[in-house]
């Protein structure tokens, strides 16, 4: 045992001088990484964990195999390589911008990369056209054991994009110029840059005005345009590859803006309008033309001022006034000039001006009439004008309560002096569209072959027809069989010529139609429900209607019910008389249970045995052939039949 101890301590003691002999061999051969840097972080791409890495002494083997960088990268450069016959803990990667250095620290990688990609962040992108080498070195453990750095691998980046051989603009629209251009044989495109100097200010300060994905691009066009009438630019487009290098700009082309819009043309005035003038023009020819601006003044020489604005280039025409009639006064001058606007907000001269004065209106229409007390409708009537001009009037219409007054007709015909209002019900078979009980004011307006409108005549007031009241005294009964009776009290007015009945499940919604009762002389204001379960409740409502189809508003719900069945016996037992067997039991509450039926249970339903009108029941017993369960059941006398009893068994052979 003693001599087995002392060989292990031998062995341990080699196994430590051993590993003292191979650190002090690493500490010759050097104790600091090949960039000089003791401690190494990963780079901002995230190529390694972001900690701290102290770099120990370098060793001659180890390193990575097979290193390649590919060339011709957009500002960045892939490089590849294959393990070594060593595990590796990490790997560190080097760039220089010569073979011979100095080489700078890019990243400490994980040790099962395999491949690395520099510049990827924008924030490290490389140079466009220029030489970089790369070399790596294999971390061989946590302690910082670095292998000799591999031979250096040279790439050299992509240039910047092909500047766009050609380039053209056009004006396509006022205040929009369309650009195009040759596209850039690059690989890699974004997009391009578009550039855009007033040659009038200085030809060479070229300002971006936007990117285009494509080799078109519209500046301008819309009512934020910068761009001016009728004004020469240059512009000039550069390609933008997609690690953003820009190429040099392309050839400038030169362009002249579109004029703005030609004045209106052919602008006319119309005299003798009713405190208002129409206006008229021609439809500008150009097609971006968006609306008119019209202006008025009160000599031909003005001030003039904008008074509106007609949207649309085929609208041609504009009431001064603000309608017919207007609120210009009578017979007055007036004067006007027309602009055209375009869609960019480029805006014509002044049209030629034109005059044009007011008429005097049609006099007042006198002996207005209604009638009051009429369904849902207002009949309006008047005294023909009596001026010869006057070719038709106007009815309006306000409630009492609103100053908004309606035009409800519009008659074309001097001698045509009535109007039946019905609120705009065309089909003189149904109730017109007014409301009930409502007081309406009416006033009417003659023009004349002029369409100059005479003032509105005194308003004078009709009340419609009032609906029926509501009915009143719905009563609905409680034990009725297999339905519910209402009965109600009848309506006030004499023009009844009916009553609605509607019928629900539930107090407060889905009701239907019941019924409808009509009035006529005698009739007894009743109704039934029929059919219904025992113990069914249901809710009713009811309304009248007269007989000009007015409808009064529902009446209180009244619950009704269906009668009940009866409860069933209780009490069933057996009693055995010497040669007979007697059932007795305790008749239900109800007052007129009428009879009795006694059920004998089978295997699937049950048997009548007798039907009697007291509550008991006897059999002689040789009349039993055997033993059975026996249940009773109430019959009242509308033939309503309770649930059955509790059973009992009837046994002939027990004593």
């Amino acid at each position: 045992m003693q001599a087995s101890q002392t060989e292990g301590s031998r062995q341990r003691v080699r196994r430590v001088t051993a590993a003292v002999a191979t650190v002090l061999a690493l500490c010759v051969a050097g104790c600091s990484s090949t960039s000089g840097r003791g401690d190494a972080v990963a780079d901002a791409g995230g190529a390694g964990t972001g900690l701290p890495m102290k770099t120990g002494p370098v060793v001659a083997h180890g390193k990575p195999e097979s290193v390649s960088v590919t060339d011709g990268g957009l500002r960045s450069a892939t490089v590849s390589w294959s393990k070594p016959a060593l595990p590796v803990y990490r790997y560190r990667v080097e760039r220089a911008e010569g073979a011979e250095g100095p080489y700078a620290w890019v990243a400490d990688l994980p040790g099962d990369a395999l491949t690395f990609t520099d510049g990827q962040d924008p924030q490290t992108r490389l140079k466009d056209a220029a030489a970089y080498y790369y070399r790596l070195s294999a971390i061989l453990d946590k302690e910082g054991v670095i292998s000799e750095p591999t031979v250096p691998v040279k790439t050299v980046t992509a240039p910047p994009p092909v500047p766009p051989a050609s380039c053209q603009a056009e004006a396509t629209g006022s205040r929009a110029v369309t650009v195009t251009w040759a596209a850039s044989p690059s690989d890699g495109l974004k997009h391009y840059r578009v550039q855009r100097a007033a040659e009038a200010a200085s030809p060479e300060a070229f300002e971006e005005v936007g990117t285009a994905p494509g080799t078109e691009f519209v500046d301008g066009g819309t009512a934020a345009s910068t761009l001016k009438d009728s004004t020469r630019y240059r512009y000039r487009v550069l390609a933008v590859n997609r690690v953003d290098a820009a190429s040099e700009p392309s050839p400038a082309a030169s362009v002249l803006t579109l004029p703005p819009p030609a004045p209106p043309a052919k602008v006319a005035a119309e005299s003798n309008g009713v405190r208002c003038v129409p206006l008229a023009w021609e439809a500008s020819p150009e097609p971006d033309v968006v609306r008119y601006e019209v202006y008025q003044a009160r000599s031909a020489e003005g001030p003039f001022k904008k008074i509106g604005e007609v949207q649309g280039r085929e609208v041609t025409a504009f009431t001064d006034g603000g309608g017919n009639p207007g609120n210009l006064e009578d017979e007055g001058t007036y004067y006007y000039r027309v602009r055209a606007v375009n869609g960019v907000t480029a805006e014509s001269a002044d049209s030629q001006t034109v005059r044009a004065t007011t008429r005097a209106v049609p006099p007042v229409v006198q002996r207005v009439a209604v009638l009051s007390a009429r369904p849902r409708e207002v009949p309006v009537a008047w005294a023909v004008s009596p001026d010869d001009a006057v070719t038709g009037y106007e009815v309006w219409r306000a409630m009492a309560d609103s100053d908004e007054w309606v035009q409800v007709a519009r008659l074309g015909s001097r001698v045509e002096t009535n109007h039946l209002d019905r609120g705009g019900q065309k089909d003189a078979a149904r109730l017109g569209l007014l409301a009930d009980g409502t007081v309406y004011h009416y006033r009417v307006i003659a023009f004349n072959t002029a369409n100059v409108r005479s003032s509105a005549s005194v308003p004078v007031q009709a009340t419609t027809k009032v609906i029926p009241a509501t009915p009143s005294g719905l009563e609905a009964s409680a034990q009725r069989a297999r339905g519910i009776r209402l009965t109600w009290a009848p309506n006030p007015e004499k023009d009844i010529g009916g009553y609605l009945i509607e019928v629900s499940k539930k107090p407060d919604g889905g009701f239907r139609k019941l019924a409808y009762l009509p009035v006529f002389e005698g009739v007894v204001l009743e109704a039934e429900d029929t059919g219904l379960e025992p113990g069914a409740a249901r809710y009713y409502r009811v309304r009248a209607m007269d007989k000009d189809g007015l409808d009064s508003l529902w009446s209180e719900t009244a619950q009704g019910m269906a009668k009940p069945l009866p409860d069933a016996p209780s009490g069933v037992s057996v009693q055995r008389e010497g040669a007979a067997v007697r059932i007795v039991w305790t008749p239900p509450p109800q007052a007129d249970v009428a009879q009795y039926r006694i059920w004998a249970k089978k295997l699937l339903g049950w048997d009548l045995l007798a039907t009697v009108e007291h509550p008991d029941c006897a059999w002689a017993v040789a009349d039993l052939a055997k033993a059975a369960t026996v249940a009773v059941t109430a019959v009242d006398k509308d033939q309503l039949e309770s649930a059955k009893s509790e059973t009992v068994k009837v046994d002939p052979l027990v004593q």
